[in-house]
Formats: C-alpha cells, structure tokens, sequence
C-alpha cells in the first residue's frame, strides 16, 4: 500500500519542480514601462516596498543557487521605470555620510563657541579695566616731602 502511494507523490514533485522557473528569470522580464499588475502577475508580492520622491520603489529578495539577490522595480504614476539592482536615491545618504556631516558641523560649532568665549573674555576685560579706571592716564602732581 506505501509503495503505491510513494509513486504519485513522486511524480506530482517532479512535475512541479519542472514547472518552477528561476525568480533570477522571471525577474529579466520585468521590463519599464510595465504597469504595477504586470509585475505583481509576473513576481508576484514584493518583499518590501517603499514610496520615496514620488516613486513606488518595490524590492523582491530571492535566491538562486544560494545566491542572495535584491531586485528593485521602481514605478512612477503606476508604470514601471527602473527593474534592477538596488539603487539608492541621491537623497538618501548612508549612515557614514550622515555621521561624517554632524560630525563636521559639530566641530563648526565647537570652533563658534570657542571664539565666543575667547571675545567675551576680552570684552569682560576691558569693561574691567574701564570701570576700574585703569585705562585712564591720571597725573599725580609731584609732592615734596615735608621736614
């Protein structure tokens, strides 16, 4: 009875195997100019999506041979215009270049704030010496000592 049973499950895998195509494929045949159903026929549910400058931008990650891919289609008023590799928009910037950049204004305020407090310092300074008078010139008209 097993073995009558394990032929038609052996069949049924290797009919469905065959029938697979590679998602590395089907991917190659995303082309612009697709409509938004097209694609979700062809790929079917992207792995992320994302809207970013007006763009609909939907990733697929699969793998072929254990190889990793990340594929991106990107749509603009429902049509495709970009299917490939991940790109990042001008606008988004990685995490080193954002820390590169606070790192570069921090160091411009810290050079502020030095500076401030160097002309503070000097203007504290010279209130000093004008309330204490020091800056003026006084003539001390010269005594004789009396005997």
């Amino acid at each position: 009875m097993l073995r009558y049973l394990a032929i038609p499950v052996v069949c049924v895998s290797l009919f469905t195997t065959a029938c697979q195509t590679s998602m590395l494929k089907q991917f190659g045949e995303v082309k612009p100019g697709m409509e938004k159903d097209d694609v979700l026929d062809l790929m079917g549910t992207p792995t992320r999506t994302q809207r970013a400058q007006g763009k609909d931008r939907w990733t697929y990650v699969f793998y072929d041979n254990r190889i990793r891919f990340e594929k991106e289609v990107q749509f603009f008023e429902g049509n495709a215009v970009y299917a490939g590799d991940i790109k990042q928009p001008e606008s988004i910037k990685t995490a080193a270049a954002v820390d590169l950049a606070h790192e570069t204004k921090n160091r411009e305020i810290d050079e502020q704030i030095a500076r401030d407090v160097e002309k503070h310092r000097r203007a504290y300074e010279i209130y000093e010496t004008q309330v204490k008078g020091d800056d003026k010139v006084r003539y001390v008209p010269a005594f004789e000592p009396i005997r």
